[in-house]
């Protein structure tokens, strides 16, 4: 993915932020406040009959602020800087949910890990406090992941399908 910047962003906010793919491909310069380090989620991108269509979100709890971390907020202003001339509501990532899935595809095989559905990365957003706690564990305790594994496997919010 770092070899294509626009699909290591949208990977990272997809990830990071838990949010749809339509969620992701609607995003505009005005839905982040870098200030306050959030993203407004207001809208969803479809394509429907070969024509690009944004329309309000799955479900009236779509609509939403997302607290961002720094360094995502960080790399959102460097995808920014990607655009010659990045209008107020431009789409940020101007591709399709099958561009997406295609990136998926590829950064697995070159990965050599099995390809997870990119709604997957939904569900990590709630595994990833987990994941920051089992980092942290690792390092201070130096125990192997494994038994950090073992250790919280029964705790809901982390998915087995991810180790």
């Amino acid at each position: 993915m770092m070899d294509k910047p626009l699909s290591f962003y949208a990977f990272e906010m997809l990830y990071w932020c838990g949010i749809r793919e339509g969620e992701l491909l609607a995003l505009t310069p005005t839905d982040f406040d870098f200030e306050n380090r959030t993203v407004t989620i207001n809208k969803s991108y479809q394509r429907l009959k070969r024509k690009d269509v944004v329309t309000v979100p799955k479900t009236k709890k779509s609509n939403r602020l997302i607290k961002i971390q720094q360094f995502l907020a960080d790399e959102m202003k460097d995808c920014f800087k990607l655009f010659y001339s990045l209008k107020a509501n431009d789409r940020i990532f101007p591709v399709t949910k099958h561009y997406l899935h295609h990136e998926m595809d590829r950064g697995s095989k070159a990965a050599g890990v099995k390809r997870i559905p990119i709604h997957s990365l939904r569900q990590q957003k709630v595994n990833s406090k987990a994941k920051i706690l089992l980092s942290f564990l690792q390092k201070i305790l130096y125990f192997p992941f494994d038994l950090y594994v073992i250790f919280f496997k029964n705790i809901d919010f982390i998915n087995k399908e991810v180790y």
